[in-house]
């Protein structure tokens, strides 16, 4: 179950790098495609760095991506128009909840040695199981458009949905056995 989990991951991060190589991007956009990447790729493979560095690396661009929204400015200083701010917002909170994963071993971790009742992973379903109908939706509404950018914008949520459903199903499954 692992391994397909982690294959899932991968493709999901890695799609939603091409995505974001494939149109223009501001630099944050692009740094933070390639932290994904490199996340989903050490969670999947190699373990060399520790969770909690993954966790505030990606909580970070998460909030720095969330700021942007704030401030109502996209990439160059354009104004970001009222149905981007969807995708946008579902970007940032991707990336935030996604840092949610790296940091769940170490919660559980420290919930077993102290004999806590960890509900950490439910939580963690939970968000990511609303991500992925959230971005199920925006999937949906950019596929009605004809335009060639609303279309990789499409890939780009479906990519992500992926990559957290990817990441809740063991946890999931283990809950559940």
């Amino acid at each position: 179950m692992n391994e397909f989990a982690h294959g899932a991951m991968l493709v999901g991060a890695l799609t939603g790098a091409g995505c974001a190589v494939t149109t223009r991007r501001a630099a944050l956009d692009l740094a933070a495609s390639a932290v994904m990447l490199l996340a989903m790729c050490d969670m999947a493979l190699t373990r060399l760095a520790p969770p909690l560095a993954w966790t505030m690396a990606l909580v970070g661009i998460g909030l720095a991506l969330g700021v942007r929204l704030r401030t109502g400015r996209a990439a160059r200083g354009t104004r970001i128009l009222p149905p981007e701010h969807l995708r946008l917002l579902h970007r940032a909170l991707t990336f935030i909840v996604g840092g949610w994963a790296f940091a769940l071993p170490a919660a559980a971790g420290a919930a077993a040695s102290t004999h806590a009742h960890g509900s950490g992973g439910v939580a963690f379903a939970l968000a990511a199981l609303t991500m992925t109908v959230f971005g199920g939706c925006l999937v949906a509404r950019e596929l009605r458009a004809d335009d060639a950018r609303r279309l990789r914008h499409a890939a780009e949520a479906a990519s992500t949905s992926l990559m957290l459903a990817a990441m809740a199903v063991p946890g999931v499954v283990a809950a559940l056995a």
